[in-house]
């Protein structure tokens, strides 16, 4: 939200004519199709005079240019500037137009949504567009003009790596970044000429370690599945049961409102949802088991080891064998 506008002299009436001038030679190039010239001339114009209409007219040119933050900032200073004596209905009519540009602009300006992975929050630095964004903010949606921006991300030790997006408007977009260390280099602190021991001269850098392999991605996605279905048929079971209990107390069912067949698929209903539940409990148990398995032991990068790779699903359940001989 804008600040309060700082206090300016009354313009003189050079400055309102000129202003005038360039408003009028502005709208003419707008209307000829060149907003960028438009724009300056309203710029220019706005700077003599700070009237609602000259306000207006720059807010709809940067609007027409994809510049939303900019022409909404501006409409919200029109909003907001002070009100003269005796202002002309043109004046009214600008200050009405801009207020419904503010909430209309607020709508349709994108954000972006940067997500960093690889070093800690307090060692990043990240830019949009050579912007800096201050580390408070890493974690909350960037408002952004529509179009392309460059998202650069760096931190002391790791390599910067650079990402290119394309906003849509009113798009709230996410951007993934990993960042890796520099090959040889290692983050931990060195030691100072009076202080602790220092490294010995043959220690390496520790190596980072290896991506999550797709195995125990797909086993934890098949254990959180099988999870939710052993949920689900728990939940059907214990209605099953509570039917049971409220309709047949004593397992003895009125046949009045119960035949052979119906007490026979209530039964049915009982056994399946029970035994589905503790299948598929024990089924999403072992893949959970497995997916973190995976990505605990996951060895480290530059290292190519042979390996028995869990393999369970619904249908099937064993090892496979992964690496090189």
């Amino acid at each position: 939200m804008a600040g309060a506008l700082p206090a300016r002299a009354e313009p003189s009436a050079a400055d309102r004519q000129t202003a005038r001038t360039l408003l009028i030679e502005g709208r003419k190039k707008r209307d000829a199709g060149d907003v960028a010239g438009a724009r300056e001339d309203f710029q220019a114009a706005h700077a003599l005079v700070r009237a609602p209409t000259t306000g207006l007219d720059l807010a709809r040119a940067d609007e027409a240019l994809g510049r939303l933050i900019e022409a909404r900032e501006t409409a919200y200073e029109v909003v907001h500037l002070p009100l003269g004596k005796d202002e002309p209905p043109a004046f009214t009519q600008a200050r009405a137009a801009a207020a419904a540009m503010v909430e209309q602009l607020e709508a349709r300006i994108p954000s972006l949504l940067l997500r960093v992975e690889g070093a800690a929050l307090d060692q990043i630095e990240a830019r949009v567009d050579g912007q800096p964004i201050p580390r408070a903010a890493l974690p909350y949606p960037r408002k952004l003009n529509p179009g392309r921006h460059e998202v650069a991300v760096k931190a002391p030790g790791f390599q910067t790596e650079r990402r290119e997006v394309a906003l849509k408007e009113a798009e709230r977009a996410p951007v993934e970044v990993r960042i890796t260390l520099v090959p040889g280099v290692s983050t931990e602190p060195e030691a100072d000429a009076g202080g602790g021991p220092a490294p010995a001269s043959g220690d390496a850098p520790p190596e980072p370690r290896a991506p999550v392999p797709l195995w125990a991605w797909a086993a934890g996605g098949v254990g959180l599945a099988a999870l939710a279905g052993s949920a689900a048929f728990a939940i059907d079971h214990a209605a099953a049961r509570d039917r049971v209990e409220k309709d047949c107390p004593g397992s003895v069912c009125d046949r009045r409102t119960h035949d052979f067949e119906s007490m026979e698929a209530l039964r049915a209903r009982w056994n399946r949802s029970l035994g589905l539940s503790v299948t598929l409990g024990a089924v999403g148990l072992a893949g959970v088991g497995v997916a973190v398995g995976g990505i605990l032991l996951r060895p480290r990068t530059g290292t190519e080891r042979a390996a028995l790779v869990p393999l369970v699903t619904p249908t099937a359940q064993g090892v496979l064998w992964q690496g090189v001989f």
